[in-house]
């Protein structure tokens, strides 16, 4: 008989879900009994995929969405796990994960705890939603989250990086590691359209914030002579960082060649991989980064930040290119010896492609949840 578990999350998702969280939520239901409690844009509860889907309305004021994540996590949640006879609780973030921990020891409910860690919570949480005093909202996520792993039964890890970011926390436990998700096969089957006679394309897809740290390609882009594009693709919660961003664009030379996108969908998502020369990810902190293994598996070559969880992803010149974090000028040579030995370039997209497509696979995300329920429950 399957756990019945209890996936918590302030993740906010829409209403109906998406194609492709059907097929996690589909996946989930192959391993355990799953409940999904999160967030959206109304209040709704449904049944997909099998999955029972508990989710509260977000607030759109920042102070008062936390309010609420406090008051559901702490009071809520111990109800649904009292109600539906819950044995193993998945927190998706260590920092709003504390809420529930917190209320599930001071009740004193059986059940298993597991953490999860997706990325560089700390920075993400303190840098990137350009929050008042950083430092010091800093420093209480960073209590919150130690209290999260150190009352954890057990650490599921997506990377190196985030294993060691856990155990500078004070976690002596174990960990499983396995990839997040990602509808693999959604980006195997691109229609790849990539041209190397015509302008050298160049694609950064995520947030655009300073720990992503687009604007590094601005600046090395300054130097090259080539006929050469940029386009930035993904939103912002910082907009200072954006006006700054603006910016330099007006200044750089290749200005009417750098594009930001704020939003694209899926489909024009897999195109923007499927036609781009080069994708960079220059993160000064990251977890892993989904969209690398996206732009992978559709054969596009990654050049990627050093130091950081991503380059579980690389080895250089087989499956992709590293360059120093932060390092302008080693950017720009990296840039400069891609598109001089572009050739060499393709055959590392195609090596990366069937990298990911070995170790990246749903059947793998299934596994490592199925390992993560048994060592939990033993």
């Amino acid at each position: 008989m399957m756990n019945k578990v209890l996936f918590i999350s302030p993740t906010v998702y829409s209403n109906p879900v998406t194609k492709d969280i059907q097929k996690k939520f589909q996946s989930l239901s192959k391993v355990c009994n799953p409940v999904v409690f999160a967030f959206s844009e109304e209040k709704f509860s449904s049944i997909v995929e099998g999955v029972e889907t508990i989710f509260n309305k977000k607030n759109k004021n920042r102070f008062l969405n936390y309010l609420n994540i406090i008051f559901l996590f702490f009071f809520k949640i111990p109800k649904i796990i009292k109600d539906r006879n819950v044995e193993i609780v998945c927190l998706q973030d260590p920092i709003t994960g504390f809420f529930t921990i917190f209320s599930l020891k001071i009740r004193k409910l059986p059940v298993k705890i597991i953490v999860e860690t997706h990325g560089d919570f700390i920075e993400t949480i303190g840098l990137e939603k350009n929050l008042l005093l950083p430092k010091f909202y800093t420093s209480i996520f960073s209590y919150l989250a130690k209290y999260s792993i150190k009352n954890a039964d057990l650490i599921r890890s997506i990377s190196d990086f985030t294993e060691k970011q856990v155990v500078n926390f004070g976690y002596q436990g174990s960990f499983v590691r396995f990839p997040a998700w990602i509808n693999i096969d959604y980006f195997l089957n691109a229609d790849i359209k990539r041209s190397t006679s015509d302008t050298f394309k160049i694609i950064f897809v995520g947030s655009v914030t300073e720990r992503k740290n687009p604007k590094i390609i601005i600046e090395s882009l300054e130097t090259i002579n080539k006929d050469i594009s940029l386009e930035i693709i993904g939103q912002t919660p910082n907009l200072k960082y954006l006006k700054k961003l603006n910016n330099l664009i007006s200044s750089s030379k290749h200005s009417d060649r750098i594009i930001l996108t704020p939003y694209i969908n899926s489909e024009e998502l897999i195109k923007k991989y499927s036609s781009a020369n080069l994708f960079i990810l220059p993160s000064k902190s990251e977890g892993l980064g989904r969209v690398v293994i996206e732009a992978q598996a559709t054969a596009c070559p990654v050049l990627v930040s050093s130091g950081t969880g991503i380059v579980d992803l690389i080895i250089e010149s087989e499956t992709g290119y590293i360059f120093e974090n932060n390092n302008r000028d080693d950017l720009n040579k990296k840039i400069q010896n891609i598109i001089e030995n572009y050739d060499v370039a393709i055959q590392t997209g195609l090596n990366s492609r069937d990298f990911v497509k070995n170790n990246q696979s749903i059947e793998n995300f299934e596994f490592g949840y199925r390992k993560l329920f048994d060592l939990v429950s033993t």
